[in-house]
């Protein structure tokens, strides 16, 4: 069994214990990290709750920890005369096939602090495979509730853990049993998985390495935007790992006043070991108090998204794996956070989701059509060359985008049901075939 210290009071005593974990408190100016690629997931109901999750290897075998973060704001529950609150928090992990494969259950009680925060944490032990997550905190005072459900994807772990998202690392005693103790230190969870600047402008990350003793590897932490834009990168830092050691936990900080714009971001960590790349990323939500246009608003009132569908049109493949694995509310609120700073450009997009009706037809909604779905990507054309009815050509229409570096599409009706498909572009990566003006010619003037 690998060794860490005491980590989860909340939790099997398989997974306790692991006391001779060796750790490197890099803590270098500007260094962002990141985890599993996902994003915080938030409660419904009367008690409103931040939940995250990250995976690590506690044993060496298949079987994983799965560790789950808490995080509430003491200030919706009740209190007894003696200002106490209490809540009862029940965890259950569903399997695909619908079988509880782990349950974990704790009571609370702290002394009621207006504008105070509690996180909790635990682990499961789990292996390679789909979960549901599902989470409920129950007022014990009155009785009322909120619950989530996170769907859980886990697979087989090489040398490097996900991510954990920390607000905060403290020293641990020596002697503590504090559920939250990572080898020396507390790593007290951001599992809102928001910080709001200035207050909250420094972030804090935990990973692990595994099975690296004895060998010198580089490691380095990058911020970027949602779609992979890089915002601040360290230099590749070099990190020596004892001989014997068999797991080695890292943890840094990362100042977050050098993101440009509040929303949507990524921290990425990677470690080159013995001629291998090893990465692993984490999205948080970045907001500023004072301004409108940049302060966070409340994560968990956040509205409908309205184009869904066309939504994932925009976004960038990993954006995209992260939004599709999301459910309900944690879709809504990747959405708001993806605009946050940038409320013109969400207007223009769902703009562009109004106008690509216009190309709908009884069979298919117009943002499913070629070109409904280029004017919700690119935007309106700046020029139109639309060809009807002639003896040459089959009716066809070429849109240019002089902007964007003169590109052009060209779009024809091919089957005559006034159904244009795509079928040239100079835009790379689209759809374009070499014959595309043999295509366009009608059937008497040659080959389709």
């Amino acid at each position: 069994m690998r060794g860490i210290t005491e980590v989860f009071g909340n939790t099997s005593d398989m997974l306790k214990n692991r006391t001779d974990l060796l750790m490197l408190t890099l803590l270098l100016p500007g260094l962002a990290v990141s985890g599993s690629g996902d994003l915080a997931s938030l409660s419904s109901g009367s008690i409103r709750f931040g939940i995250d999750t990250a995976l690590f290897d506690y044993t060496g075998t298949d079987t994983l920890g799965l560790e789950v973060y808490q995080q509430l704001e003491l200030q919706q529950f009740s209190m007894d005369r003696d200002s106490v609150a209490s809540f009862n928090t029940y965890v259950l992990l569903i399997s695909e096939n619908g079988d509880t494969v782990a349950v974990d259950q704790w009571n609370s009680e702290t002394q009621w602090v207006q504008g105070r925060s509690v996180v909790n944490s635990t682990v499961l032990p789990v292996v390679p495979g789909d979960y549901t997550l599902r989470v409920t905190v129950t007022d014990l005072g009155n009785g009322t509730m909120g619950e989530l459900s996170r769907d859980i994807t886990v697979e087989p772990m090489g040398a490097l853990s996900q991510l954990e998202l920390a607000r905060a690392l403290v020293p641990s005693p020596e002697a503590s049993t504090n559920p939250l103790r990572k080898g020396q230190v507390l790593v007290y969870p951001a599992a809102s998985g928001t910080f709001t600047l200035p207050e909250d402008h420094k972030a804090y990350y935990y990973v692990e390495l595994y099975d690296l003793g004895g060998n010198s590897i580089l490691i380095r932490g990058r911020l970027e935007t949602s779609s992979g834009e890089t915002i601040f990168a360290r230099p590749w830092t070099a990190v020596s790992i004892p001989e014997g050691a068999d797991a080695v936990g890292l943890v840094d900080s990362l100042d977050l006043m050098v993101a440009r714009n509040s929303g949507l971001h990524r921290l990425v960590f990677s470690a080159i070991a013995m001629d291998d790349t090893l990465e692993t990323e984490k999205f948080l939500v970045i907001g500023r108090s004072g301004g409108e246009e940049d302060s966070l608003p409340d994560p968990y009132a956040v509205e409908a998204i309205p184009y869904p569908d066309q939504f994932g049109l925009i976004l960038s493949q990993t954006e995209r794996e992260v939004f599709e694995g999301l459910d309900g509310e944690a879709r809504d609120r990747f959405y708001a956070a993806f605009w946050q700073g940038a409320p013109d450009q969400r207007e223009v997009f769902e703009q562009r989701c109004r106008d690509a009706e216009e190309y709908a037809s009884p069979f298919k909604e117009g943002w499913r059509t070629d070109r409904g779905r280029v004017l919700v990507i690119y935007g309106p054309p700046d020029d139109i060359d639309a060809v009807l009815i002639q003896g040459e050509q089959l009716p066809n229409e070429t849109w240019y985008y002089y902007g964007r570096g003169n590109e052009m599409f060209v779009f024809a009706d091919l089957s005559g049901t006034g159904d244009y498909v795509q079928v040239f572009s100079t835009v790379e990566g689209e759809v374009s075939y070499t014959n595309w003006e043999n295509m366009i010619a009608p059937v008497s003037g040659g080959e389709q």
